[in-house]
């Protein structure tokens, strides 16, 4: 297995369990949170949990075809798991506090948004070459 698909299967294993954490936290009983947390809650599951297993796996599992990927992973792969994870992250210290403060947390919103989005393109561009259908010689 590639260096990169176990980093991207661990870091969706804690992305599973703090978000499951961060539920615990917003639906405690009693508990009065100013912040919206099922925002994060639901990025943290869909993007950190679902997204970078399947991205694992998938760069596991699809053939490298005739181009030869170092056991380590490929630059393109390094930089979708670098895009996505940073971007998650601005995502979950920014977006809780977009409904209380907008002037100090919509440029880290933003700036995740494009982070997320350049981290699943350079995703699609890795694995992207691996779909075509083996050509009869």
């Amino acid at each position: 297995m590639p260096k990169i698909s176990r980093y991207l299967i661990k870091s969706g294993m804690l992305y599973l369990f703090f978000a499951v954490l961060v539920y615990g936290i917003s639906e405690f009983p009693g508990s009065q949170w100013k912040i919206q947390l099922m925002p994060v809650y639901w990025h943290m599951i869909t993007l950190g949990w679902i997204t970078q297993i399947i991205m694992g796996v998938s760069l596991w599992m699809y053939p490298k075809g005739k181009k030869q990927v170092p056991k380590t992973g490929s630059i393109l792969s390094w930089l979708a798991y670098c895009s996505l994870n940073l971007g998650l992250i601005l995502r979950i210290f920014s977006e809780p506090f977009l409904y209380l403060n907008r002037e100090i947390s919509i440029l880290p919103f933003v700036f995740s948004i494009f982070l997320q989005l350049a981290g699943i393109l350079c995703f699609i561009l890795e694995i992207w070459p691996r779909l075509d259908s083996p050509r009869n010689p």
